[in-house]
């Protein structure tokens, strides 16, 4: 299983409404050509969500990676978030610690995350994970301020 994050302005949004096979097409070619407001987090997604939330026990962070208060959209497991909830999001994470990763990575073993993720310590995953996490903190950021909702899903 891998997560994926994704823009959504209110045009891409009513295209995928229109027509949610859309979607598939955008997550296949994802790896041919770079898709602007697309980040695929891979097998982190249960790591990621884990760090800033553990597992949903913060309502707002447990959005961030899997959008547990959106709406469903299409027949999966996919999730939207509106742009209120976007820009909340934002904020908190613009407010965690630059250590909020080494702080949180030891507790991943414990956790038995997606994908082994952290089940050994490892500083080159734990740095690839804050790489990442900038990644999410930077696309929530951009989203917040064009006012647009996301789509998180699990594949």
């Amino acid at each position: 299983m891998f997560g994926i994050l994704i823009t959504l302005s209110p045009k891409r949004l009513a295209v995928l409404e229109e027509d949610p096979e859309t979607l598939i097409d955008v997550v296949e070619s994802r790896d041919e050509q770079p898709i602007p407001g697309l980040l695929d987090i891979g097998n982190a997604w249960d790591a990621l969500d884990f760090m800033l939330s553990e597992r949903g026990k913060d309502a707002l962070l447990g959005d961030a990676v899997l959008g547990r208060s959106g709406r469903k959209f299409g027949d999966g497991s996919a999730r939207v978030l509106g742009p209120a909830r976007v820009a909340e999001i934002a904020k908190r994470l613009d407010t965690l610690a630059a250590t909020h990763v080494d702080e949180r990575y030891a507790g991943l073993a414990a956790a038995k995350a997606h994908g082994k993720v952290g089940a050994e310590p490892d500083d080159e995953e734990r740095e690839a994970l804050q790489l990442l996490l900038g990644r999410v903190v930077a696309l929530y950021k951009d989203a917040a301020k064009q006012q647009h909702s996301m789509l998180l899903m699990l594949l």
